[in-house]
């Protein structure tokens, strides 16, 4: 009973924050949730962006080619679209209610320079991006590898390109206007808690939900299907309550409270079943039912870093 009583208050707390945002916000990389329409937009493990429900996770669209989702803006999603050519990127504006490709916006790059967040082993490309009063501000970073794959002492380092243009949506129009000069990229809150936005009694190291509405603080443990993992422990802000998160090889993945649901993003991850038999799974996004302590739904999505064999 007393259980109940606490998963209630917590959940209370979590409801009693800020408004819903009205649209998706970023949670992280290809990952957007809007918590207001009970969805999430991400890319899956192949690079098309779906829809999901967050009750289910039940795939509510996907798009027809490979989309990264970036930033909704109305009731379009832009995406990061794939083109096989260096030194032009594209952006898809998609509908964000069913998916369809709305418009296509070509943006200049170096020549050097492909536009393209797909894993490889010689450059890796992100990509964020932020409303502005015209449509959105895009910001693109490369960073090249020796094509040997490693870093040799004395040979020359990763080579950094970087840029931005701003996206001009209009009803007659949308174009990539080119940004010169030095524009800042958009502040990324550090994932820790400074000691003044701390929820006492939570843990020495907290971590910030999606919107700042929770805390999370991990505590290291021993399991016996994982070894060595992080007990989530999740409390809301302004409740004083707190309620045990997932067991998890990481002390720290982005993550949102939204209600009684705790989403998160994970690594790749193995380990070894009853039997010895290697269990394992790719980048996931996990729903956790807070209130009853388990997994409600995993979906695979996008893996960014590159885990193939290396150059010689």
């Amino acid at each position: 009973m007393r259980t109940c009583l606490i998963a209630f208050a917590f959940l209370l707390g979590v409801h009693a924050a800020p408004a819903a945002h009205a649209q998706a916000v970023p949670m992280a990389p290809g990952v957007l949730v809007d918590a207001g329409a009970n969805r999430a937009f991400a890319a899956d493990a192949a690079g098309f962006a779906q829809a999901l429900s967050l009750d289910d996770g039940r795939t509510e669209w996907i798009s027809r080619e490979t989309a990264f989702p970036l930033l909704q803006r109305g009731d379009s999603l832009l995406a990061l679209g794939r083109i096989d050519t260096r030194g032009v990127g594209i952006v898809l504006v998609l509908d964000a209610a069913s998916g369809t490709i709305r418009d296509r916006i070509a943006f200049d790059l170096p020549e050097h320079v492909a536009a393209s967040v797909m894993p490889t082993p010689k450059a890796t490309f992100t990509v964020q991006a932020e409303a502005s009063p015209q449509g959105a501000r895009v910001f693109w970073r490369e960073v090249a590898y020796p094509l040997r794959g490693a870093l040799i002492p004395g040979e020359e380092g990763p080579r950094i390109t970087e840029g931005a243009f701003e996206l001009v949506l209009d009803a007659q129009r949308n174009l990539a206007v080119p940004l010169r000069g030095d524009v800042a990229a958009p502040l990324v809150l550090p994932p820790d808690l400074a000691a003044d936005q701390q929820l006492p009694g939570l843990g020495e190291r907290q971590f910030r939900a999606l919107g700042d509405v929770a805390a999370m603080s991990s505590t290291p443990i021993t399991d016996e299907r994982l070894g060595a993992v992080w007990q989530w422990t999740v409390q809301a802000r302004g409740g004083n309550d707190t309620l045990r998160g997932p067991r998890l090889p990481y002390a720290y993945l982005p993550f949102a409270v939204l209600g009684e649901r705790l989403l998160y993003r994970t690594e790749p991850a193995g380990w070894l079943d009853d039997q010895g038999e290697v269990v394992q799974h790719g980048a996931q996004l996990v729903s956790w039912d807070l209130a009853g302590g388990r997994t409600q739904w995993q979906v695979d999505v996008l893996d960014l870093a590159y885990r193939g064999p290396m150059p010689p």
